[in-house]
């Protein structure tokens, strides 16, 4: 009997070997697998989600069209074909008169290109002399950056009091920008 229960035995441990080689070598990468699959699950319907999200913005975005093209046609006004200088110093006289300061003085050096995207922009640098009141140089500020037709930066602004006598409430400024344009290619 003896040889009995050792087959016995032999036979419940090569059954029990079996049952794990097949759980460690077949049964558990299919569960491993079926996870991963449940993950890449989960991650593709968050990628669905927030590119739900984007299309509704989309969508909400296609509605106000005619308003951005019109932005648009605004945009590429301000943005000449050409540098024209003569038509920037006209801007730049108009824009002193309007706001009450005298523009004295410009100076325009050569444009330098900048590459933004998808289009070639040129800077053009100005050096203003302005005099005036000190309570009309904001507003002549203003209109140089937000009101006038032509896209300028200004990139620096120097007030000095007038020290002439009899000046009043006069101050020297001397404003430097960049008049931009963006030729055709």
């Amino acid at each position: 009997m003896r040889s009995d229960r050792l087959w016995q035995l032999g036979g419940a441990l090569c059954a029990a070997a079996i049952v794990a080689f097949g759980w460690f070598f077949f049964i558990n990468p299919k569960y491993q697998e079926a996870a991963d699959i449940r993950a890449r699950v989960d991650d593709t319907g968050v990628q669905v989600a927030v590119q739900r999200q984007k299309l509704a913005q989309l969508r909400k975005d296609n509605e106000h069209l005619g308003e951005y093209q019109a932005q648009l046609a605004a945009d590429l006004a301000a943005l000449p074909e050409t540098d024209s200088v003569s038509s920037l110093l006209r801007e730049l006289q108009a824009a002193g008169e309007l706001a009450g300061v005298t523009v004295s003085g410009v100076t325009v050096g050569n444009a330098v290109a900048m590459k933004t995207a998808g289009a070639t922009v040129h800077a053009l640098p100005v050096s203003l002399s302005v005099v005036g009141p000190s309570g009309k140089i904001n507003p002549f500020l203003d209109q140089l950056q937000k009101v006038q037709p032509r896209a300028v930066l200004i990139s620096s602004v120097n007030l000095a009091p007038s020290t002439a006598d009899g000046a009043g409430d006069r101050t020297n400024v001397t404003v430097n920008l960049h008049a931009f344009y963006a030729p055709t290619e």
